[in-house]
């Protein structure tokens, strides 16, 4: 018998399938005598065929259902994919229409060109101008020629940076079409795809804003001059009274401005340092005049009423509205670091840093200047007078740029 079939008596089975898979049986029975070695080899022949043919029928069938699936689900993706394409173009053309509303209401104007000329310009871009869009969209209207003659060149110059270190944001004049002059401000960017040149620009009329700044430029330069003739007002009254000290203050106030320009100090502090510095002794208008000329050593009390005079400075200089701190930098020019002075006995950081400039000059100048009651004593032992208190009584920082000024960089007292 052969190998996989099965005889029983006179029943025989032949198993169906391929490749050690069964998936059906062929049986015979009823052969009288039983079967042979030759019904066998017949049946197994026949068995083979009808795997072949069952085998070949489920590959068949499955072929056959698996198109269908794959038909479906191509059939449902192409409607999904219908669906999402319709679905974007209405999200885009809301998005289209969204953006052309917020443009077409923009109070700036808005304008989009290419290197063949105007392509879209909103109606505030019509106001600026004075033209009508038809008269925009001419192919003879050029942007260029409407721009102010004295900034065309500047104009020119930057469009050819375009790509490079162009600037985004730049400032300059038109001319609308009532002749009307008008600065505006253009902040531009780059649209479409790379490689096309098609560019932005949104417009704002400025014009308003920068007569105001004008103004307020000639306000704050008017101011400027009241209170350097308010300064030179007090200076003057103090020199009518005492000559040493006016001159005193203006060589401190000219120390002082070069050690904090030595410190690196911004300019605007450095003005503040030179207003207090012209006028920090101003509070000895209330001294009387003979203990300021006195030329022997002061008393006791002449000498406490001479400590007054930055408390009385300040009182003076506290309701004028100046552009810096003077009343304060006044009032602590004789504070000292580790909190010797007078006349609130402030100590380190306490001090406002122009005040600490201005001890050190203050100290340099009276030390090796004239006074009533003692002859020079030279700028040599001034500044060793200085170094040895240096971070006791004055700023290690502000002496050494007071030593650096004299040693090295030959400043001298005028």
């Amino acid at each position: 018998m052969s190998e996989g079939n099965i005889s029983i008596d006179n029943i025989l089975f032949v198993p169906l399938g391929s490749n050690g898979k069964v998936i059906g049986s062929l049986i015979l029975t009823n052969k009288p005598g039983g079967f042979t070695e030759d019904d066998v080899k017949i049946a197994s022949a026949f068995g083979k065929l009808a795997s072949i043919y069952l085998y070949s029928s489920q590959i068949l069938e499955f072929t056959e259902r698996d198109e269908e699936n794959f038909r479906a689900v191509v059939e449902t993706a192409t409607v999904e994919n219908a669906l999402y394409k319709h679905k974007m173009r209405s999200l885009l053309k809301e998005s289209e229409e969204k953006y052309r509303s917020m443009a077409e209401n923009a109070h700036d104007a808005i304008y989009i060109t290419t290197p063949e000329g105007l392509q879209y310009a909103n109606p505030a871009f019509e106001k600026i101008t004075g033209y009508k869009r038809e008269e925009l969209y001419n192919e003879e209207f050029n942007f260029l020629n409407i721009i102010h003659p004295d900034d065309r060149e500047l104009i020119k110059d930057k469009a050819k940076k375009r790509g490079k270190e162009r600037p985004n944001s730049n400032e300059f004049r038109i001319i609308s079409k009532d002749r009307g002059v008008k600065t505006v401000e253009a902040n531009r960017v780059n649209l479409g795809k790379k490689g096309e040149v098609k560019e932005m620009v949104i417009l704002r009329d400025i014009t308003v804003h920068k007569k105001l700044e004008q103004k307020l430029k000639k306000s704050y330069k008017r101011l400027q001059k009241i209170f350097k003739e308010t300064v030179n007002a007090l200076v003057s009254a103090l020199e009518k009274r005492d000559s040493y000290t006016a001159g005193h203050q203006k060589r401190v106030a000219s120390l002082a401005c070069a050690i904090a320009e030595e410190m690196g100090l911004p300019k605007k502090q450095i003005e503040g340092i030179r207003m207090a510095g012209i006028i920090h002794d101003i509070g000895k208008i209330q001294i009387p005049t003979e203990i300021l000329i006195k030329a022997e050593h002061l008393s006791d009390i002449e000498f406490v009423m001479i400590k007054t005079h930055p408390q009385v400075g300040y009182d003076i200089l506290k309701e004028i509205e100046f552009p810096h701190p003077v009343a304060q930098i006044t009032l602590q020019h004789h504070e000292r670091m580790d909190g010797s002075g007078y006349p609130a006995g402030l100590s380190g950081e306490e001090i406002l840093l122009e005040a600490r400039i201005l001890a050190v000059a203050d100290a340099a100048e009276a030390m090796s200047s004239h006074r009533p009651y003692r002859p020079a004593l030279g700028i040599d032992t001034a500044l060793e007078e200085i170094t040895k208190d240096k971070g006791i009584l004055y700023d290690s920082e502000v002496v050494d740029a007071c030593i650096k000024l004299f040693k090295k960089k030959g400043f001298k007292f005028e």
